[in-house]
């Protein structure tokens, strides 16, 4: 490098005091052989970030953890779920086996399956009418008809058509985060299409 293009630089990196800061993938790449003030000081700041990548690494794999924990208990709990299916021959034992079942999650506190009927036609038309299914939040006046005062999240699954409900299973849980619109539900909607055959063919 000329001393032309190193005294650039060097007025550069005056004129802009931030640019190593803003600019961290700079800063990680340097190699300092030279345990001067400056080259210390850029030391601190490379260790200091070191730090924060390493905590930010640990809080993701923290995360995937539990995330893959949590799939694992969904899994054996869904499975459990199907083979109640087949060894129950009646609406009432079934939701009451499914009910148990599904309550041994930590995070879920109360699960019903009950036949539709006229009352709760407002919430499948304002929760369920577009893709039979919801996750999220729901008012007061909704969680009345399924729910506990506690109940602060909820999964709803209409089983049947809008046009044509039949049933309706319903998740709740205490944890206002735990249902949310952009949750994977592949295990249930799987246990769902298994369900609403399972209950036509009790009928």
């Amino acid at each position: 490098m000329s001393k032309q293009t190193e005294q650039q630089i060097a007025e550069y990196l005056k004129a802009h005091p931030d640019f190593i800061v803003n600019n961290p993938d700079v800063l990680a790449g340097l190699e300092l052989h030279q345990q001067t003030e400056a080259a210390t000081s850029l030391v601190h700041i490379q260790q200091r970030q070191l730090r924060e990548h390493n905590t930010l690494l640990k809080n993701k794999i923290a995360t995937l953890i539990e995330q893959a924990k949590e799939n694992e208990l969904i899994y054996r709990l869904f499975s459990e779920c199907h083979r109640q299916l087949w060894s129950n021959y009646d609406f009432n034992t079934l939701a009451s086996n499914l009910r148990n079942i599904i309550c041994m999650s930590p995070t879920i506190n109360e699960c019903k399956l009950v036949r539709y009927d006229s009352a709760f036609e407002g919430l499948v038309e304002h929760r369920l009418s577009d893709s039979n299914h919801y996750l999220g939040r729901v008012n007061q006046q909704e969680r009345d008809l399924l729910f506990n005062d506690d109940t602060q999240s909820t999964a709803l699954y209409l089983i049947g058509e809008p046009t044509n409900p039949y049933a309706i299973l319903a998740f709740g849980s205490h944890d206002e985060n735990h249902f949310e619109p952009s949750q994977d539900n592949l295990f249930v909607l799987d246990f769902v299409r298994s369900l609403q055959i399972r209950l036509l063919e009790l009928a």
